[in-house]
C-alpha cells in the first residue's frame, strides 16, 4: 500500500528534526564544554602539526602580498602594453620582496649586534657571574647565623629536602629542554620549507588562483562559485587588516617598551624594547617578554631597583595596550568597533587560552561579517522596519 506522503509536511518535519538534532548537540556541547574543548584543542594540534609547512607558506604569503604588489606594480610601469602582456608570473616583485626582506634581517641584526657589542657580552657575563657569587656569599652568610643561633641542625633538615626537590627540578626542565631541540629542528625545516613554498605561492599567484576558480566552477557551479569568491574575499580582507593592525601595535609597542627602558636606566634598553613590541604580534605574550627582559636586565645591572620601575612601566603599558591601542588600531583595520574585539579577545581567550587570543580578533571579525550579510539577506525578504 503506498503511503499518503505530503512533500509540505515532510519538509517540516525534517526542520523539526534537524532543530531538535542540533539542540541536543549543542546542549551535550554545553554540559561537557571542558571535554569537547579538548577534543578541539587537540584536533588543532593535530592539524596544525601536519601541515605546518602550508600553513607557514600562506602565513608568509600573506604577509608579502603587498609589498610583492609594490615591486610588481614598480616593475610592470616601465614595460610598454606589449611587454607587460607577455609577463606570466609575478617573478620579479616576488624575488625584489624577499631581497628585501633578507635586507631587513640582516641590517636588524647587525643594528642589535651593534648595539650590544661584544664587550656588552662580556660585561654581561660577569654582572650574571658576580649576582651569582653574591647569592653563594648570602647562603655562606645565612648559614653561619643559623649555626651561631643553634637551629641549624632544625633546618638542615628541611634545606636537604628542598636541595632534593630543586635537583629533580632542575633535572626535569633539562630533559624538558633536551626533549624540545627535535622539535626546534622540525620547525626550522617547516619554516624553510613554509618560506620556499610561500615564494612559489606569490610567484605564481595568478594561475593559482585561475585554477582555484575553474576547479570551484566545474565542481560547485556558477552560484557556488559567486559566493566562494565573496567568502575569500572578506577572509582576504580581514586577515590582511588583521595583519596590518598587528604590525603597527608591535611597532608602537617597540617604540614604547624603549622609551620606558630607556627612561628607568635598563642596559640595552632600545634593543630589549623593540624585542618585547615586536613579541606583541602574539596577543599578551610581548607584556610576558617585556617583564622577564626587564626584570632579568634590571637584576644584572646590579639595581634591582630597575627591574621594580620596569615593571610597574610596562603594566601601564599593557593595560594601555589592551584597552585602547588594539581596539583602536586593530579594530579599525578590520572595520571592527572597539566593544566587539575587547569581547572577541574575552570570549575566544576563555574559551581556547593562548591560541584563542591568537585569533579572537579575525574569528570576530568575520563572525560578524557573516552577521551582517546574514541580516543584509533577510531584509531584502522582508524589508526594513523603517518602511512601517
Amino acid at each position: 500500500m503506498r503511503l499518503p506522503w505530503n512533500k509540505k509536511y515532510l519538509v517540516i518535519s525534517f526542520h523539526v528534526i534537524f532543530t531538535v538534532g542540533t539542540l541536543v548537540v549543542l546542549g551535550m556541547l554545553l554540559f561537557k564544554l571542558s571535554e569537547a574543548k579538548n577534543v578541539i584543542i587537540q584536533a588543532a594540534r593535530g592539524t596544525l602539526a601536519v601541515f605546518a609547512p602550508l600553513l607557514l607558506a600562506i602565513f608568509f604569503s600573506v604577509l608579502l602580498e603587498p609589498v610583492t604588489n609594490f615591486f610588481q606594480r614598480r616593475y610592470e610601469s616601465r614595460l610598454s602594453a606589449l611587454q607587460r602582456s607577455k609577463i606570466k608570473n609575478r617573478k620579479v616583485g616576488t624575488a625584489a620582496a624577499y631581497f628585501t626582506l633578507i635586507i631587513i634581517l640582516v641590517i636588524g641584526g647587525g643594528w642589535a649586534a651593534k648595539g650590544v657589542g661584544t664587550a656588552d657580552i662580556e660585561g654581561l657575563a660577569e654582572q650574571l657571574a658576580a649576582f651569582v657569587q653574591k647569592v653563594g656569599d648570602l647562603l655562606v652568610l645565612l648559614n653561619l647565623k643559623l649555626a651561631e643561633l643553634g637551629i641549624l641542625q632544625n633546618v638542615e633538615g628541611i634545606l636537604s629536602a628542598w636541595t632534593e626537590s630543586a635537583t629533580l627540578w632542575i633535572q626535569k626542565k633539562v630533559m624538558g629542554i633536551a626533549g624540545y631541540i627535535p622539535k626546534v629542528g622540525s620547525s626550522l625545516v617547516d619554516i624553510v620549507v613554509g618560506l620556499t613554498a610561500a615564494f612559489y605561492f606569490l610567484m605564481e599567484k595568478e594561475r593559482i588562483l585561475d585554477f582555484c576558480k575553474d576547479a570551484s566552477f566545474v565542481f560547485f557551479g556558477e552560484k557556488a562559485t559567486r559566493r566562494i569568491r565573496r567568502v575569500c574575499r572578506e577572509v582576504d580582507n580581514v586577515v590582511m587588516g588583521y595583519l596590518g593592525g598587528q604590525l603597527t601595535d608591535a611597532a608602537i609597542m617597540g617604540v614604547l617598551f624603549s622609551a620606558a627602558f630607556t627612561i628607568v636606566g635598563l642596559p640595552y634598553g632600545v634593543v630589549l624594547g623593540l624585542i618585547s613590541g615586536f613579541s606583541n604580534l602574539i596577543p599578551y605574550f610581548g607584556a610576558i617578554m617585556a617583564f622577564v627582559l626587564a626584570v632579568l636586565s634590571g637584576l644584572l645591572s646590579g639595581e634591582p631597583v630597575r627591574a621594580l620601575y620596569a615593571s610597574i612601566l610596562i603594566l601601564i603599558l599593557q593595560q594601555i595596550d589592551s584597552v585602547y591601542i588594539v581596539p583602536k588600531v586593530v579594530g579599525k583595520k578590520v572595520e571592527m568597533h572597539p566593544v566587539l574585539v575587547l569581547l572577541s579577545l574575552a570570549v575566544f581567550g576563555r574559551l581556547f587560552g593562548f591560541w584563542g587570543l591568537l585569533v579572537a580578533v579575525p574569528l570576530g571579525a568575520l563572525i560578524k561579517s557573516f552577521f551582517f550579510w546574514l541580516m543584509n539577506k533577510k531584509q531584502e525578504k522582508i524589508g526594513s522596519w523603517k518602511e512601517l
